[in-house]
C-alpha cells in the first residue's frame, strides 16, 4: 500500500490566533495516526501571520501526543541555519522519539523579503554545501553529537534543482505538486535517472506533495475554492478567515465545473478528487503521497485526510470505486 502522510503548513485562521494554530497541529497528527497515515509532516514559515516558524518543537509537541506515526517536517529551510544545528536538534528528537523523526529539508524562503533578511547569516556556505555538512554530522559519528540513529532524511523540492541534489546525495524526494499547475513527471524522472546511491538511501524514493480541497458538500468544495484565491492574494489581513467569515465574505472561487486550479489543487466532491489523484498518481508512480488542505475548520480537514485515505491504492487496485467514491 502507498505511504500517506498528512502535511500541515499550520496557517493561522480567523480568531483561532497563531496559539489555537499550533495546538490544533498537534490535534491534526493524533487524528492523521488515528485514520493510518504513515507521516505527519508540519512546515517552516515565518513572520506574523504563520503558526510555525520552528518546526522542529511542533515535531516534539506532535511525536508526544502519538505513538506509532512518523513526525517530521517539510521542510526545515537550510540555508537559514548552521547545518550542526539542524543535526543536533533532530539527533536529540530522534533519541527522544526512536524510529519516528523525518527531518526534511528545503531552501524555500519561507517568509516575505524583511524577514528573510533578519534570518539571514553572513558568509553562509552554499547550500549544496549545507547538505554535505549535514550528511557528515548525521552519520560520520564523530564527537559533536552524542550517538544516535539518525532520522530519516528527505530532500524537498518544487523544481529540477532540487531534484538534481536529492539524487546526488542519494536521499529520498518530495516533490511540491501544488506549485504547479500539471503534472512534472520530468522532474521526477531526472531524479530517479540520476540517483546515486548514498548514507542514507541504497534507491530513489519519491513524495507527491498534493493541495487538496474536498468536501462531501460541493457547497463546500466551493468556499475552499474562494479561501485559497483569498489565500493567493495580496492582503493586508494577519489572519485567513475563519469558516463563518468565508461564509460570509463574497466566494471568489473559479465557477462550478471550471478547472482553473489545474493540478495546483485537487478540488472536488470525493468521486472528482479520486479521479483527480488517479491521475496524478498514474503520472508519477510515486512511492507515497503527501496531503495538504487549506482549510479553517478542524473537522473538514480531519474529513478531507479522511476522504483521501480511502481513495489510496492498496497494490495495483485504485480505491476510489471500491470505497463507494463512483461507479
Amino acid at each position: 500500500m502507498m505511504k500517506l502522510t498528512a502535511f500541515d503548513q499550520v496557517l493561522v485562521y480567523g480568531a483561532t490566533g497563531p496559539a489555537g494554530a499550533a495546538r490544533e497541529s498537534v490535534r491534526l497528527a493524533v487524528a492523521a495516526e488515528h485514520l493510518g497515515y504513515d507521516r505527519f509532516w508540519v512546515a517552516e514559515h515565518h513572520g506574523a501571520t504563520s503558526g510555525c516558524g520552528s518546526p522542529e518543537v511542533l515535531v516534539a509537541a506532535a511525536a508526544a501526543e502519538t505513538a506509532t506515526i512518523r513526525v517530521g517536517t517539510a521542510s526545515i529551510l537550510l540555508p537559514h541555519y548552521a547545518p550542526l544545528k539542524v543535526a543536533t536538534t533532530f539527533n536529540l528528537l530522534e533519541r527522544l522519539f526512536p524510529g519516528r523523526i523525518d527531518l526534511g529539508i528545503g531552501r524555500g524562503p519561507g517568509a516575505g523579503q524583511t524577514v528573510v533578511q533578519q534570518l539571514a547569516r553572513p558568509d553562509e556556505a552554499p547550500y549544496p554545501e549545507k547538505i554535505e555538512r549535514l550528511l557528515a554530522h548525521l552519520t560520520a559519528g564523530t564527537d559533536l553529537l552524542p550517538e544516535s540513529t539518525p532520522p530519516q532524511l528527505w530532500l524537498t523540492g518544487a523544481g529540477p534543482g532540487g531534484a538534481q541534489l536529492a539524487a546526488r546525495y542519494g536521499l529520498p524526494f518530495c516533490l511540491a505538486q501544488f506549485a504547479h499547475g500539471t503534472p512534472r513527471p520530468d522532474i521526477v524522472e531526472l531524479y530517479r535517472e540520476n540517483f546515486r546511491p548514498g548514507p542514507l538511501g541504497a534507491a530513489p524514493r519519491v513524495s507527491i506533495a498534493a493541495r487538496v480541497a474536498c468536501a462531501d458538500d460541493a457547497r463546500d468544495v466551493r468556499l475552499l475554492r474562494s479561501l485559497l484565491a483569498l489565500a493567493a492574494a495580496p492582503t493586508s489581513r494577519r489572519t485567513l478567515p475563519s469558516w463563518d467569515e468565508l461564509h460570509a465574505l463574497k466566494s471568489t472561487a473559479p465557477p462550478p465545473g471550471s478547472d482553473a486550479d489545474g493540478m495546483s489543487v485537487l478540488s472536488g466532491v470525493p468521486t472528482e478528487v479520486a479521479d483527480k489523484l488517479a491521475a496524478l498518481i498514474a503520472a508519477y508512480s510515486p512511492d507515497e503521497l503527501a496531503v495538504t488542505t487549506v482549510c479553517p475548520d478542524f473537522d473538514l480537514r480531519v474529513r478531507t485526510l479522511e476522504l483521501v485515505r480511502a481513495m489510496v491504492p492498496s497494490g495495483n487496485q485504485w480505491a476510489g470505486t471500491a470505497c463507494g467514491f463512483g461507479p
